[in-house]
């Protein structure tokens, strides 16, 4: 028996005329029924002692009685609960002492039945006794009631039902919680254990995607609203008030104004409350639902009246700058999208494949849901085997501890007090191939999910398998319920925050300055580049990244996953198994020419295996497909490459290993040209690639023969790395901007990220210099070259879409964008080459560009008399025009520093119009009035 269970007697005089069972609710504190303390004084056995004891507390169902002396080894019950479902299906169990010799006795059964009648001093039966039978159950009285590990009251009499038998009568832990201290109480059993289950299983499920590096907590980055979005989802009342709150918090009085000369209602939310009850949140949120709608409407009907010809201009004018002219509705709006997901049960997340859905999930059940201390299981779709109502139950029955049944009590009576569901998340609906017919297997389980109101679900899959596989789940009866999100937005502060994330989680470090725009946009565009990038480079330090080189990227990753996928394999080579496996899915993707779905059958054991982990990876995802074979349709599993361009380069590698020969390579060129198969640009873009980098001398000869090679050349050559380039190809970029040609345009633009001419040592900015070294010598060739390539772009005013420049750099947002930088010397010494080209330019945006060579002299003195001494030796008399301009300005605001002289020589020196008599003079005077 407990130690917390202790003997009550009470007396008159010295005869003991009650007795009853007690239970230590404090180190001197015990709790026995009012009936039982009915003589003059009372005593309490601890200890086997007898201590005299005294009522200090009390109301009409039990006292509280004080000791003087308590003995230590006396625990304390602290397991009360007032959260129990008592039903006629609750097993309990009463333990106490019995008769007037007070021995100990244990009851049980099965039924806690709620009195029809009201009593003052019980409100349960205890039903169906099955053991600890007695004819008298006298001294029990004050027994604690056990269920479920809980104590969930006190025994309080004995009474006959009405078939004769005798049974007893409980006090709820309701009717005496007053007598209790906080410490005496415990949550529901069933409650904290299914929590912490779910806690354990989530972390595990979460885990398991950690270790496959599907989720890398360092690199999560918030989307949009989405995760916003599903806080509304998981808890509604905690945030309709806050919607409420933020819906309060905006200011109308201007819109007002107007809506009242206008004879319209005002939009006003200071009525609302933010504290409701559970009760009152249904009709809340579809008060404060109608409320914003009704807002948003009014104010657009306040800007068709601002775009009538009903007011004055006067008035238009006041309406739009004071009124409208702000983020109002726009607020609105974001309530109205965020409360709409209180009322979702059902909700579909999709993207393409390896942009971060898993990410997203992970993060928001472990840094949300399992952080804030919500009921949350997280599954991986490829783990169901069944219907997923059959794992969800066996969960929440803790694995058969406990009836589905009485789990289902509790989260029903948990929802109803709380609002707060239990989450079921379910991530990668397109991975699961076990399942036949998976989408409408989710479907069937959303349908029996309605019949639980505590559970909501958030699933996600890829885009491409939406409507082939799962548009079945968006036509169930439940349609009110669900919403799918398609999350495509990918603002820049979260291709910068992935970017870096990735980068540190790898340990890698890029090289001072060699981040081009180029390289980031290509990774940041396309998370699952990213990670295979980071995975192929994890550890290095200060490499260049001035372009993304795929192929390499590629290859690299491959042979470190060949590393991994057979580390626990005695094989001479790694690096084979996967190269073959690869190789005869290529093959099968040819002869067949279909690039998608290659079944599951064509491959043996071991090439499964290695298709498994490659399914981990997400360097391929698997599907499941009705397939002919022979004369009959057969359910197969089929695989498919996540990354087209990376199932290009395995093609590309097949192509280029076993149809090596002339003959067969050019068949299979002009076969891919004609029928434009769908790996047509992939394949052609790596076959260039290695015919200029690794088979120059087999593969470039047959490629430079072919009639469409000048047409890949200016497609594919921005791709490769300055190593690979020749003087034919220096000579090629230098006609085309000489000629102001076709693909002049993408030199220049390759160009310009060049300007590191350590690092680029064969093609670089200088190129482009040279050439317009060569225009120069014509004025009109001059100027149409560089309006065409860094003409100025001046946005229209007022207008809410600007054209796109049509020029590859406009001059004027070049000088802004140097100007970010100027006071950065370490940046000035970088990028000195960008400050050369400004000198070129210098007609197109003269005061921007001389204001720029003013703060560069006044940062870095050495780098701006460097490139002005250089530039003064020009032979160009235009060019020493633009020079002899910056001089003379720099003159003017020069401040006494040693550099001044260095200026005012260089200046003397310049020869423009020195031929000309007073040519100095009358170039100031034009310069400066």
């Amino acid at each position: 028996m407990e130690k917390y269970i202790v003997k009550v007697r009470s007396y008159l005089r010295e005869e003991c005329i009650e007795y009853g069972t007690g239970i230590m609710i404090g180190r001197n504190l015990v709790l026995t029924p009012r009936h039982v303390t009915c003589g003059e004084r009372h005593t309490v056995w601890v200890g086997g002692k007898e201590e005299e004891s005294c009522v200090v507390n009390e109301n009409n169902v039990a006292v509280v009685l004080e000791i003087g002396n308590s003995d230590d080894s006396y625990c304390i019950a602290d397991i009360f609960s007032d959260d129990e479902v008592l039903d006629e299906e609750s097993r309990w169990s009463v333990s106490g002492f019995i008769t007037s010799q007070q021995c100990e006795h244990h009851v049980r059964g099965t039924g806690i039945i709620i009195s029809p009648v009201k009593d003052e001093e019980w409100d349960y039966h205890l039903a169906a006794i099955t053991a600890g039978i007695a004819d008298n159950y006298q001294g029990l009285s004050g027994s604690p009631v056990f269920c479920d590990h809980r104590i969930v009251g006190i025994l309080q009499m004995q009474a006959y039902n009405s078939s004769g038998a005798l049974g007893v009568r409980m006090s709820s832990v309701e009717m005496f919680q007053d007598l209790l201290a906080k410490e005496n109480f415990k949550p529901n059993a069933y409650h904290m254990l299914l929590k912490e289950a779910c806690v354990q299983y989530t972390r595990s499920q979460i885990d398991k995607n950690v270790k496959s590096k599907k989720y890398i907590a360092d690199i999560f980055v918030e989307e949009g609203d989405y995760k916003e979005n599903l806080r509304y989802f998981a808890d509604p009342m905690l945030f309709l008030k806050k919607a409420i709150r933020d819906a309060k918090m905006l200011d109308f009085k201007n819109v007002n104004f107007y809506l009242g000369k206008q004879g319209k209602q005002e939009i006003d939310f200071s009525d609302l409350t933010e504290n409701f009850s559970v009760t009152e949140l249904e009709p809340l949120h579809s008060c404060l639902g109608d409320r914003v709608s009704d807002g948003i409407s009014l104010l657009a009907e306040l800007d068709k009246y601002f775009y009538s010809d009903t007011s004055s201009l006067e008035e238009s004018y006041d309406l739009r700058q004071n009124s409208l002219n702000n983020s109002v509705k726009y607020y609105l709006s974001d309530i109205k999208d965020n409360i709409d997901f209180i009322e979702k049960k059902y909700i579909l997340l999709t993207k393409d494949a390896g942009q971060g859905k898993t990410n997203f999930v992970c993060d928001f059940t472990a840094n949300f849901l399992m952080r804030k201390g919500y009921c949350a299981l997280y599954f991986n779709a490829y783990d169901f085997r069944e219907n997923p109502i059959a794992l969800l139950k066996q969960k929440l029955s803790l694995d058969g501890v406990y009836s589905f049944s009485y789990g289902n009590k509790i989260l029903r009576r948990e929802w109803n007090r709380t609002k707060k569901p239990l989450v079921v998340i379910i991530d990668g609906l397109n991975e699961n191939s076990l399942v036949k017919n998976f989408g409408q297997c989710i479907r069937d389980f959303l349908e029996e999910c309605q019949a639980y109101p505590y559970i909501k679900v958030i699933m996600t899959t890829r885009n491409e398998f939406l409507k082939e596989r799962f548009e079945v789940i968006e036509e169930g009866t439940y349609s009110r319920a669900y919403k799918h999100i398609d999350m495509w937005q990918r603002s820049d502060d979260f291709k910068g925050r992935i970017f870096r994330g990735y980068l540190n989680f790898f340990g890698i470090t890029i090289r001072e300055n060699t981040l081009t725009n180029r390289f980031y946009d290509a990774l940041t565009s396309d998370v699952l580049l990213l990670r295979f990038f980071c995975e192929a480079n994890e550890g290095k330090k200060q490499i260049y990244v001035y372009d993304v080189y795929k192929y390499d990227v590629f290859r690299q990753y491959l042979n470190l996953k060949s590393q991994e996928y057979q580390k626990d394999q005695p094989v001479l080579n790694p690096q084979d198994s996967l190269y073959t496996l690869l190789d005869k899915i290529s093959e099968y993707m040819i002869r067949k020419k279909t690039f998608f779905n290659v079944p599951s059958g064509i491959f043996n054991k071991s090439e499964q295996e290695l298709l498994y982990q490659m399914l981990d990876n997400e360097v391929i995802f698997k599907d499941e497909q009705i397939l002919k074979t022979g004369m009959l349709m057969k359910n197969t599993i089929v695989i498919s490459f996540t990354f087209d361009e990376f199932r290009d380069f395995c093609i590309t590698n097949y192509i280029l290993t076993h149809l090596a020969e002339q003959d067969a390579f050019l068949s299979f060129w002009d076969q891919m040209n004609e029928e434009n198969l769908t790996i047509r640009e992939g394949v052609q873009k790596y076959i260039f690639y290695l015919a200029r980098t690794e088979s120059q001398e087999d593969l470039l000869p047959i490629i430079e023969a072919l009639p469409e090679y000048e047409n890949l050349y200016w497609l594919y050559i921005w791709g490769l790395e300055d190593r690979h380039f020749t003087a034919h190809d220096k000579e090629a970029w230098r006609m085309q901007l000489v000629a102001n040609g076709p693909h002049a345009e993408k030199v220049v633009h390759d160009l310009l990220g060049k300007y590191d001419c350590e690092f680029f040592g064969k093609i670089n900015i200088r190129l482009l210099f040279e050439a317009l070294d060569v225009l120069a010598e014509k004025i009109d060739l001059y100027d149409a070259f560089i309006k065409r390539m860094f003409g100025v772009y001046r946005e229209k005013k007022g207008a809410y879409n600007n054209p796109r420049p049509e020029s590859v750099w406009p001059f004027n947002r070049m000088i802004q964008r140097i100007a970010e930088d100027v006071n950065d010397d370490a940046w000035n010494v970088r990028h000195s080459e960008w400050y050369r080209l400004s000198i070129y330019l210098l007609e197109l945006e003269n005061r921007g560009a001389l204001d720029l060579w003013c703060k560069l002299y006044e940062v870095s003195p050495e780098v701006a008399v460097r490139i002005l001494e250089e530039m003064n030796r020009h032979q160009s008399s235009l060019i020493l025009g633009n020079v002899k301009e910056i001089l003379q300005h720099l003159e003017k605001f020069r401040k006494g520093e040693p550099w001044d002289q260095r200026i005012e020589r260089l200046a003397q020196e310049n020869s423009f119009c020195r031929d000309i008599p007073g040519g100095r003079e009358l170039f100031s005077k034009l310069l400066f009035d």
